[in-house]
């Protein structure tokens, strides 16, 4: 594997192929635990008791039937969280597909579910690797029985994917205030065929934590539209087509400040090598990195640093090359913000991250959903923290699910909550 100043490039050497492990717990913080979920009865509050059926949706149903899955998806992991708590539940799938919690709280609840194939279960399918996720938001309460069904999808075609996003930076009081210069987001070919980066778009989406700018009713109708993703920042891939390929199995790393930021802090990762960078204000040029452009309908910039990779509650998407200023402008936020619709048709790929904290939360519930389930079923990332305390050095990174044709493929079933981990920030590097 090519090796640029200190950034993998390209595919790693084949290996043979690992077993894929059936577990995808997302959050790694140390918050979070296995439990069975009981939690002590208070007097006088209802307690329900929820069975969770976890299925493929309709459309795979002849994948369910060549996996014995016909009845429900066994050994699915199955995660609950409720708002303003800091522990997971986490259960598994009985052979019919379902898993049952007792005596729950009632509240609002994170719920998730996912199962990646075997390497088994593929052989004795004849079928590759794949990965199935999907997850809710939702109102749980009331006492006695309560059920909720989960439809998997299943991993999409490959193409450009957004494979890790880091927002992570040192401890406040060992780098003399914020410190996001160290930001970074990357891309992958998840294809089997050469694509080319010139004039592509990463942007984020409207926040899920609205309610902190106005009223989750206020973004409810354009946060679960099917027709695009809303924007008003975004960034452009330089390059007038031709100029920057990306051959299947690649990656490409797109650094804030393209510089080795070990001096500032010893935990921060040498991005000297990066391919391109986006520049925030303070920030260093490397001129011998290309520049991101702004093309969005306000700077992404921020005396914090940047609003594309901020670890509140929203989506990131990266979507064919187009002019945000010739589309019209669609939603104004309550902070008289303008935002243009990004069609579905240019979409390539929407990643949903959100940090929990348990504290805020209690005061201010986030907004669901944070994106339309055609776009992304679940966002992930779920960070559990408690005001005032710092994040683990952890970044948002992309599983690998299989290898072919001397390629790493990367699960996409649109479930990032599935689909990513978090894990040690591994600037230009995959996730197995």
């Amino acid at each position: 594997m090519p090796v640029e100043e200190g950034i993998t490039k390209g595919p790693r050497p084949s290996r043979a192929l690992v077993l894929v492990l059936v577990t995808i717990a997302l959050a790694a913080c140390g918050t979070e635990r296995d439990i069975t979920g009981r939690e002590p009865e208070q007097p006088g509050i209802p307690l329900a008791v929820l069975t969770v059926h976890v299925r493929l949706q309709p459309s795979d149903a002849s994948l369910a039937s060549a996996l014995g899955w016909g009845r429900g998806v066994p050994g699915a992991e199955v995660n609950l969280l409720r708002s303003g708590t800091a522990d997971w539940v986490r259960l598994r799938t009985d052979a019919s597909g379902q898993a049952r919690i007792a005596d729950l709280l009632p509240g609002l609840y994170r719920v998730y579910a996912g199962r990646f194939m075997t390497a088994g279960e593929a052989s004795a399918a004849e079928l590759p690797i794949r990965s199935f996720g999907d997850g809710i938001t939702t109102e749980i309460g009331g006492r006695g029985e309560q059920s909720l069904e989960l439809e998997l999808s299943s991993d999409v075609p490959g193409s450009l994917v957004i494979s890790e996003i880091s927002n992570w930076s040192p401890p406040s009081w060992e780098v003399g205030g914020s410190y996001s210069d160290a930001d970074y987001f990357e891309v992958y070919n998840n294809s089997d065929r050469t694509l080319f980066l010139d004039g592509m778009v990463f942007g984020a989406t409207v926040s899920g934590q609205d309610n902190i700018h106005g009223h989750c009713a206020h973004s409810q109708d354009v946060r679960t539209d099917p027709l695009g993703v809303y924007s008003l920042a975004m960034l452009a891939f330089p390059g007038a087509g031709g100029e920057y390929p990306i051959g299947p199995g690649e990656t490409r790393l797109v650094a804030m400040s393209a510089i080795d930021h070990t001096p500032v802090h010893p935990d921060l990762p040498d991005l000297s090598g990066a391919d391109f960078e986006i520049r925030a204000i303070r920030a260093a040029d490397n001129p011998a990195v290309p520049n991101m452009i702004d093309v969005g309908l306000t700077s992404h910039v921020t005396l914090f640093g940047s609003i594309i990779l901020t670890p509140w509650k929203i989506g990131s998407f990266l979507a064919e090359p187009f002019d945000p200023r010739e589309l019209p402008v669609m939603y104004r936020d309550l902070g008289s913000r303008d935002y243009v619709r990004v069609p579905r048709d240019l979409i390539l790929d929407v990643v949903g991250r959100a940090s929990v904290y348990p504290d805020l939360e209690r005061r201010r519930p986030v907004c669901v959903p944070l994106i339309h389930p055609d776009f992304e079923r679940y966002e992930g990332g779920f960070h559990t923290i408690g005001l005032g305390l710092e994040e683990a050095r952890l970044s948002f990174q992309r599983q690998g699910l299989r290898s072919e044709g001397g390629r790493d493929i990367l699960s996409n079933s649109n479930t990032s909550a599935v689909d990513f981990v978090l894990a040690d920030l591994t600037p230009g590097f995959v996730h197995w």
